[in-house]
């Protein structure tokens, strides 16, 4: 009989340790659902800014409350972290009550719960206090009082709160909180370590997508005032300056299209996408990129190649709202950008550009252009209905694609083989014939990635393809081995 009057193990453990409250932004996702919000008012609705700054003007509560009903987050595009999901299907298998309490707005812990459907309850802000740190220890122990919950949370904010419950649950807590915690509170439990900010900088910055930005010292090479000392440091501090512009709006698209971004295959493990850098982080990462790009630009280099990459964020912000949603228009953009880079290159080293190099160029990097987008939709070919996410393209499109890629970059390789001809050759090169050598390689090195393409075994990107293909980087070496032979034998 005594067996029988025993509660079950989950009861008793349920009765311990009492319900599970979960904090939300950083916690139970790894991004703020208040800046995704903002980001996505900015994105479709940009004349609703000033509605929001007098919103913001009234209070906080009133500010999270405009931003939900006006620009309401897709809970099923935000990156959730699986060890908190499993904290709470485990609380649930024991018979506790679980409860998503925020200091969000109430409607986004609605459609957050809603989507999950995990939660017995769903707590948030409502529009007149903020329901954080200390106001939410004051309600969780007014609903259970003191030692009665536990309570998973991220941040210094959350210490109160902790304080309250029985058991402090950290999710990638930084290096101070986790010292507060451990020596003021008697229990302490971390679920998930944070990732090194270091390492989700450099990620995000993308370096690799650097080697783009070789094609600054195009004009310089053709010009053949390579040996020029001034004009190579000049050069280099305007590859370092582009550079950084360009990681610049790289961070700025990603922040743009971080909806579009989780549910790629490839794109969702980017910092901000995954959530290893928050957005007000990305924001400055963004700001302070761009600034030193024109401190080098305006120190190092001169006012015209200021002004040219001034015109290079306009196009590129450009591209990032408008245009990459366009058909047609976003693939003779980004052709565009990669000349753009050669006009750059010519104007910071203040060298006349050749109308047979900007005329391979334009054509080169449609081709590569349309290889991303047939790369990409080679991904979803199996579902006739689905578009590209943020792009207006189907794979019923696919055929016509890969009719205009290959035939611009042939193109391409018709403008060299008449370069080839044209008399400066004469000037130039005492052995221009070698260079015809150069037209195989890149009718080859064309037509395989379009194959690779087509057989889904190419990064959607084809110029990080090409810098870590063998294969690729061979044919480069031959290409300047061509022109080597060319100028000087």
């Amino acid at each position: 009989m005594g067996n029988l009057s025993t509660p079950p193990t989950d009861s008793i453990t349920a009765s311990t340790k009492g319900p599970l409250c979960v904090d939300l932004d950083g916690t139970l996702v790894a991004t703020d659902t208040m800046g995704e919000g903002f980001l996505r008012l900015l994105k479709t609705a940009p004349w609703k800014l000033f509605a929001l700054l007098a919103a913001l003007m009234t209070g906080r509560p009133k500010f999270k409350r405009y931003l939900a009903r006006t620009s309401p987050v897709d809970p099923g595009t935000l990156p959730y972290r699986d060890e908190v999901l499993d904290e709470i299907r485990q609380a649930r298998q024991d018979g506790r009550r679980v409860l998503l309490v925020t200091a969000s707005d109430q409607a986004t812990a609605d459609l957050v719960a809603g989507h999950l459907g995990l939660f017995d309850e769903a707590i948030g802000s409502d529009g007149e206090s903020n329901l954080k740190a200390s106001r939410k220890a004051e309600f969780l122990v007014s609903r259970f009082g003191t030692g009665g919950f536990q309570y998973i949370g991220d941040s210094p904010a959350d210490l109160p709160i902790w304080a309250a419950a029985n058991e402090a649950i950290m999710v990638s807590p930084s290096a101070s909180t986790r010292r507060r915690a451990q020596q003021s509170l008697p229990k302490v439990t971390v679920l998930s370590e944070r990732p090194k900010k270091w390492k989700a900088v450099l990620k995000e910055l993308r370096p690799h997508q650097w080697a783009k930005n070789v094609l600054l010292f195009v004009p310089l090479y053709f010009a053949h005032q390579y040996t020029d000392i001034r004009l190579v440091f000049t050069a280099l501090m305007a590859f370092f300056s582009f550079s950084f512009c360009a990681s610049s709006i790289y961070v700025l698209n990603d922040l743009v299209d971080l909806p579009a971004d989780r549910q790629h295959r490839s794109k969702r493990n980017r910092p901000l996408a995954a959530g290893t850098l928050s957005i007000p982080e990305g924001i400055t990462l963004s700001v302070v990129s761009l600034g030193l790009a024109m401190t080098l630009a305006v120190v190092f280099v001169n006012p015209k190649f200021v002004v040219v990459l001034l015109g290079y964020v306009v196009l590129t912000t450009a591209y990032t709202f408008v245009l990459k949603q366009q058909m047609i228009l976003d693939v003779l953009t980004l052709a565009s950008l990669f000349t753009y880079r050669v006009i750059a290159g010519g104007v910071a080293v203040d060298v006349a550009l050749s109308p047979w190099l900007l005329a391979f160029s334009i054509f080169f990097f449609t081709s590569l252009a349309f290889v991303k987008r047939y790369a990409e939709l080679i991904q979803i070919k199996d579902n006739p209905g689905q578009s590209l996410k943020g792009r207006n393209y189907v794979p019923a499109d696919i055929p016509i694609i890969a009719s205009a890629g290959p035939a611009a970059g042939l193109l391409a390789v018709l403008v060299f083989a008449l370069y080839i001809n044209s008399p400066a050759m004469v000037m130039y090169y005492s052995q221009p014939r070698a260079l015809w050598a150069i037209c195989l390689v890149l009718v080859y090195w064309i037509i395989r990635i379009w194959f690779l393409a087509a057989r889904d075994q190419m990064h959607d990107d084809p110029v990080l393809f090409a810098v870590k293909d063998k294969i690729s980087l061979a044919a480069g070496a031959l290409v300047v081995a061509c022109l080597l032979v060319a100028r000087y034998a």
